[in-house]
């Protein structure tokens, strides 16, 4: 059963996220292919012992777009800051895949007292490395695509392709669902966020537990640059998944969940007692 979506009113927006169980709070943020649905198969494993709570980012799914015209990274991890407030999260799990894992970082290091331990599932590094005309030019590119296309048609071209070869037609079309369902301007404030972002210099301010997952199909985030987010981390480890794309969490959801369950066992057993909130 899917888990419901609910709202919080938000610095005069709109976010919709999805929550279930109690316990040690699991926050997760999606990426620019997905919503707060692209984590129903951690819902359905985690809920029983854990307080589960995903977003829809601004922009994408039932939120609202955020209010700033060309939002940086900061913007997204300085909303999803009170989106924890607002829900009484004190500190969390964090778990992101694809541009959520560069939000996730934002936050850690910028709040260190609000995230226990992180979770990067396929995440992307950020393009702020490039030249500034080079990333002027992907933004036009992409808003040029959007627009002939609109975003169903372009997560059909797009996002079907991410997953690994042989992967299942209806799982192929459920990615495709949930990259279809962003808002366009939505989705290109979180890119234009996304071209102006660089992950490590947040990342060598990060002390805390890490679990880094790749998959060895990815085309978006490859296992590559995800080793090297392992390597620049103080705490983490890292596995590289076989036959799996940019949805990991999706397309070897057995394995994912596996390696999440351990990972949430070490932390937690490592944890303060009482430290649940």
């Amino acid at each position: 059963m899917e888990t419901p979506v609910k709202y919080v009113p938000l610095e005069g927006r709109r976010i919709a996220y999805r929550e279930a169980g109690s316990g040690p709070v699991l926050l997760f943020l999606h990426g620019l292919g997905g919503n707060s649905a692209s984590w129903q198969p951690q819902f359905d494993a985690f809920s029983h012992n854990h307080r589960v709570v995903a977003w829809d980012m601004p922009g994408f799914g039932g939120s609202d777009l955020l209010a700033a015209p060309s939002p940086a990274t900061r913007d997204f991890s300085g909303l999803a800051r009170r989106f924890m407030d607002e829900l009484d999260i004190g500190h969390a799990v964090g778990v992101g895949t694809s541009f959520g894992t560069v939000i996730l970082a934002d936050l850690a290091q910028a709040h260190p007292e609000r995230v226990r331990a992180m979770v990067f599932a396929c995440g992307v590094t950020g393009l702020g490395h490039l030249e500034p005309q080079e990333r002027s030019r992907l933004r036009s590119v992409r808003r040029a695509e959007l627009e002939s296309m609109g975003q169903r048609k372009f997560a059909e071209l797009r996002n079907s392709t991410y997953v690994a070869k042989g992967t299942p037609e209806a799982l192929v079309q459920q990615v495709v669902e949930l990259a279809g369902s962003a808002q366009p301007e939505g989705y290109l404030a979180a890119y234009g966020a996304l071209t102006e972002s660089n992950i490590f210099p947040s990342l060598a301010k990060i002390d805390v537990p890490a679990l880094v997952i790749a998959g060895a199909n990815d085309p978006i985030a490859p296992a590559r640059d995800c080793e090297r987010v392992a390597h620049a981390l103080s705490q983490a480890e890292y596995h590289r998944v076989a036959n799996t794309g940019h949805y990991v969490n999706l397309e070897q959801t057995d394995i994912f969940n596996r390696l999440l369950g351990a990972f949430l066992s070490r932390v937690e057993a490592a944890a303060p007692a009482g430290s649940v909130r």
